[in-house]
């Protein structure tokens, strides 16, 4: 697994611990996540959780950035509902992939409400590109 994706699944651990609790549902859609759209298996998640490393990776492609905020909207809404938590670590982490801060806002709302119906990647990125 790469560094990047390593990161990126840590900085989701960390989106699923943001209001404090691990649910089964946030944890599932973490699994989900790692194995629909990047190959990755439970067991390999869990071995990067307990491992000794971190990182920060921020994306280099705009896609790239999109899909990540997008794995954390996934992530928000895994429970049913977005608490101002989920909705600040996503902030902050669109403001580190270099998303403009008055644009922030309007695509953090867009990405949960496309992660509300359970868009796929490639779904969103054509929403995107259209």
């Amino acid at each position: 697994m790469n560094e990047g994706l390593k990161s990126h699944f840590l900085n989701l651990y960390g989106m699923v611990m943001a209001d404090g609790e691990v649910l089964a549902k946030e944890k599932m859609e973490l699994y989900r996540i790692g194995e629909e759209f990047y190959g990755m298996k439970p067991e390999e998640f869990d071995r990067l959780v307990f491992s000794d490393e971190i990182l920060f990776y921020t994306p280099d492609s705009d896609e790239e950035k999109i899909l990540y905020l997008y794995d954390f909207a996934l992530i928000a809404w895994a429970d049913g509902e977005v608490v101002d938590e989920e909705r600040q670590m996503m902030k902050r982490f669109a403001l580190r992939f270099g998303v403009q801060e008055d644009e922030v806002d309007a695509l953090i709302d867009l990405l949960l409400e496309k992660a509300q119906t359970q868009l796929s990647h490639e779904e969103l990125l054509k929403e995107f590109t259209e």
